[in-house]
């Protein structure tokens, strides 16, 4: 019986194969059209963790060590910005602490394309004002790696964090 089921085991392994891309890129004018998306596997993810630790230590020197030097933000609330890395230094100013803790990081790439990359991280992050205030919310974030594997473009979206 054992070895029946190890013989089953290798013949359906022999039957399937993992895929190594998938979904479609569908931005209509955009030279990737109709594209797939692979993983890529950079050091996005890596420096996105020691980007987050950086974050929650709120240590503005290391953090924007991993941001290049124009970073475009779109917030959860749609407001969109262009930071420099001088406008990162005020970021922590009105926060007695920050907790963005991880659930998720996807690294991704559309395929047959420059190395130019998106890491998907969905997320808590509560954030304690010096005035007592708490801000706490889900997030799923795309932040985009350049060429220099520095963060040029947040896109961030959330949902509120349903009381118990």
């Amino acid at each position: 019986m054992k070895k029946l089921l190890i013989l089953s085991c290798i013949l359906f392994g022999m039957g399937t194969q993992a895929q190594d891309f998938g979904g479609k890129f569908l931005v209509k004018d955009s030279e990737f059209y109709n594209k797939p998306f692979v993983f890529s596997n950079r050091g996005e993810t890596e420096k996105m963790i020691e980007f987050i630790n950086a974050y929650n230590a709120m240590d503005i020197v290391k953090c924007t060590s991993y941001i290049a030097d124009k970073c475009e933000v779109t917030g959860f609330d749609g407001v969109k910005t262009s930071l420099t890395k001088e406008d990162w230094k005020n970021y922590f100013a009105n926060y007695k602490s920050i907790n963005w803790d991880v659930l998720s990081i996807v690294p991704l790439r559309i395929k047959d394309s420059d190395p130019v990359s998106g890491v998907l991280v969905n997320s808590i992050e509560t954030r304690i004002g010096k005035d007592g205030s708490v801000w706490k919310k889900e997030l799923l974030e795309l932040f985009v790696f350049d060429l220099d594997l520095k963060i040029s473009k947040i896109n961030q979206f959330s949902q509120d964090i349903a009381k118990k």
